[in-house]
């Protein structure tokens, strides 16, 4: 009876360790709840820690700037100049703004699962209805993930669509908005899936199996905030300088009696006085405190150097969003950016911008061309590269190409390594008809052609 009892308790304890939380470490299954971290994980903290977090926030917005630190170009193949079809399409996204609007429908992406774009166009047609033929495009309207949900699907398994939403509803402002709306409408509008545009990072296919960019280091930011609020609340706390007040033996503090401005007689025990005096002590620099028979002084703790503690958490943050501590937080701790961490960021975002950009905007132009939006016809996204030289970097490059043409000339090179074009190039500069460099019967191009060094007089 004994041991059934014993292993019965066991189990009930491996259930209620099951329960409480959570971690990696297989000798420790609670770590995750003694450590302060949540078991899972809603939208709802994302957004708080994207909204509240500094390092969360700066993660998403270092990432969505440089992916998109300029625009993409929306062209036909080959064309090196702009096309009519790309100076209507140009027109078309102007006109309603869709640029911002893309790169915010990004941004709310990075936060949760997945964000959705709403088509609104002129179609003559309700949002539940299936996308016809538009005359116009009206809007776009990026939504977070707390703001749209399915609400049918499609369950015939004949369909080529199985297991796709057959009905959203969208909710004009988020759930999770903590400012004043002012009385916004909060009403769910259906909206038929060919108007909406999902965008789920991580996902091939499922929207749900999205992957938020501060999942992997939710943990991390909370290391930093307990770092970061203790660091704070200590040297609070030493700096309000809370007074102790010592008595010696032979001391018997009295209650005080005092008289009011109004003649009144009001008695205080010392208790009161001293908290009376500690509140003025704190509120005023220039405040003092009577002592009679005792002493005060002020308890002081010792506030530990938390900058080891914050380097793991953060540099453990910056893994799990695959952007360089130095890029992340660089100008915080006085370190500046390697090369090699701006190359790996470079890299880091073209690569975004190939495989998760490049696919959203051809979803879009496609279903626009579909809804006659957009002429038909095929295109291709083209993206300025994010690892493009500064104007001082031109500069340099330049600099370093004229003193190597000047080395090989001294070296008996007799042809330039680049003539002027190529050099007006390293800096963005339009190439000129006139290279400036002799061609082929100019004078100066042959010693032996020009006039004037003909030893022979005329």
């Amino acid at each position: 009876m004994t041991e059934v009892a014993v292993n019965s308790y066991e189990l009930q304890r491996a259930r209620a360790d099951f329960l409480l939380g959570m971690g990696l470490d297989a000798k420790r299954p609670t770590a995750w709840s003694q450590y302060g971290y949540k078991q899972e994980l809603t939208f709802a903290d994302f957004k708080l820690a994207y909204d509240r977090g500094g390092a969360g926030h700066g993660a998403v917005h270092k990432l969505l700037e440089k992916c998109w630190q300029s625009l993409p170009r929306i062209k036909q193949p080959a064309a090196d100049k702009e096309t009519e079809w790309e100076k209507k399409v140009g027109a078309t996204l102007r006109k309603v703004a869709a640029w911002q609007k893309l790169r915010d429908f990004d941004r709310r992406n990075m936060v949760g699962r997945y964000a959705a774009l709403i088509y609104r166009v002129r179609d003559g047609k309700a949002l539940r209805d299936p996308l016809g033929t538009a005359s116009e495009l009206v809007d776009l309207i990026p939504v977070f993930e707390d703001q749209i949900q399915v609400t049918a699907w499609i369950e015939d398994k004949e369909d080529e669509n199985y297991g796709q939403p057959a009905m959203f509803q969208i909710r004009t402002r988020s759930p999770n908005a903590t400012k004043d709306t002012q009385a916004k409408p909060e009403d769910w509008l259906d909206v038929h899936p060919s108007r909406v545009q999902i965008l789920a990072e991580g996902s091939v296919g499922d929207m749900f199996d999205g992957v938020p960019l501060l999942q992997a280091g939710f943990n991390s930011l909370v290391d930093i905030e307990k770092l970061s609020g203790g660091g704070a609340e200590s040297a609070l706390k030493n700096s309000a300088r809370t007074v102790v007040f010592q008595y010696d033996k032979e001391s018997a503090p009295q209650a005080l009696t005092t008289e009011n401005p109004d003649g009144t007689v009001q008695v205080k025990t010392v208790r009161q006085v001293h908290e009376e005096q500690t509140r003025g002590l704190n509120r005023n620099q220039d405040a003092s405190i009577v002592l009679q028979g005792g002493k005060a002084e002020t308890l002081q703790t010792t506030v530990s150097d938390l900058s080891p503690q914050f380097g793991i958490a953060a540099n453990l943050f910056a893994a799990s969003v695959r952007i360089p501590f130095t890029i992340l937080f660089g100008q915080q701790t006085g370190r500046l950016a390697s090369d090699e961490d701006k190359a790996d960021f470079a890299a880091r975002c073209a690569s975004r911008q190939a495989n998760e950009l490049t696919p959203m905007l051809e979803q879009f132009v496609r279903r626009m061309q579909a809804a006659g939006i957009i002429d038909a016809g095929e295109f291709e996204i083209e993206w300025p590269p994010v690892d493009a030289p500064s104007d001082a970097d031109k500069l340099a490059n330049l600099i370093k190409a004229a003193d190597a043409m000047q080395k090989a000339f001294q070296a008996g090179l007799t042809e330039p390594l680049f003539d002027a074009n190529e050099l007006r190039a390293m800096v963005g500069f339009e190439p000129r008809s006139n290279d400036g460099m002799p061609a082929e019967g100019d004078p100066g191009a042959d010693p032996s052609q020009d006039p004037s060094t003909d030893p022979t007089p005329p």
